[in-house]
């Protein structure tokens, strides 16, 4: 559901919202902070909202775009804190929510962010070479916007570059989102016990099936799947272990170090130290290609 508010409102922005950029000489209006909160709960529905979160707005602050501002909206639970920012026009006439800033110029590597990535018991796909580029995703199952990063956009740059790219798993489970914690770790435990051969398989068929599996059912619904795709795991421990502390803490500290090197939605990913928001095929090949020269 956010994921479809990114996508709607930055087109509704471009289509009808580039007037308030141009009003340089006009005096900005005050913002007022619940207003703003009470008009975004009312975007998103009451029923996109779980009944154990609640819903506040930070500051509102200048941004680096003329005729924006900035703030996030926290969508807080006892797992935690998620902010989703977004851009509003002086005006605060229209809003471009779940925002991210685009750096326009060309990709550059930064090393010292990549060696800050823990690559000990990450599920690697494709390759892994070390002459290979090293793609980093940060990703949360139960995000319409990952399963087409996953099935669509891995699946073409795999298919477009072969073996001279490696693609690296880390959790990103996002706190309003009811079972892709339990994903994680569940598949955490595929990838240590299984491999990552099964990992990828699995993470495939989650992605894939993805509207058909419901929180209250989660075991159940993702047996009955994997029975469809003959990978014999019924009996494997990970349905009673992934709980386990081990991959609790191993789900964590993905999400711990995305948040330190900046990740604040899903799905993120790291270009040899380049970073890019969302599936944005065109800009993950803009990497590949830079560095491939």
């Amino acid at each position: 559901m956010l994921n479809f508010i990114k996508i709607f409102s930055f087109l509704l922005f471009i289509v009808v919202g580039c007037d308030s950029l141009k009003s340089e000489n006009k005096v900005s209006p005050r913002l007022d902070k619940e207003e703003i909160l009470q008009k975004v709960k009312s975007l998103l529905g009451p029923s996109s909202i779980p009944d154990d979160t609640l819903v506040s707005i930070t500051v509102i602050k200048d941004s680096p775009i003329e005729g924006l501002k900035e703030g996030a909206i926290l969508f807080k639970n006892l797992k935690g804190t998620q902010p989703v920012p977004f851009y509003i026009s002086n005006d605060g006439r229209y809003i471009i929510f779940n925002s991210t800033t685009y750096d326009l110029s060309s990709p550059k590597k930064d090393l010292d962010l990549m060696g800050k990535i823990d690559f000990k018991g990450v599920p690697v796909s494709n390759s892994s070479s070390t002459d290979s580029i090293r793609i980093v995703e940060y990703s949360d199952y139960q995000c319409p916007a990952c399963k087409f990063a996953a099935l669509e956009v891995i699946a073409k740059l795999k298919n477009d570059y072969g073996e001279k790219v490696s693609f690296y798993f880390k959790h990103f489970p996002l706190t309003f989102h009811k079972w892709s914690n339990s994903a994680a770790t569940f598949t955490a435990c595929l990838n240590d016990v299984h491999g990552a051969k099964t990992f990828w398989e699995v993470h495939d068929l989650i992605f894939k099936f993805q509207k058909d599996i419901k929180v209250a059912s989660f075991e159940s619904d993702l047996l009955e799947i994997i029975k469809t795709s003959n990978l014999n795991l019924e009996s494997s421990s990970c349905w009673n272990n992934h709980t386990n502390s081990k991959y609790v803490e191993f789900v964590n500290s993905n999400l711990k170090e995305g948040k330190e090197l900046g990740v604040e939605s899903t799905p993120t990913f790291i270009i040899e130290g380049y970073i890019v928001r969302g599936a944005d095929i065109g800009r993950i090949k803009e990497a590949i290609d830079n560095f491939l020269r």
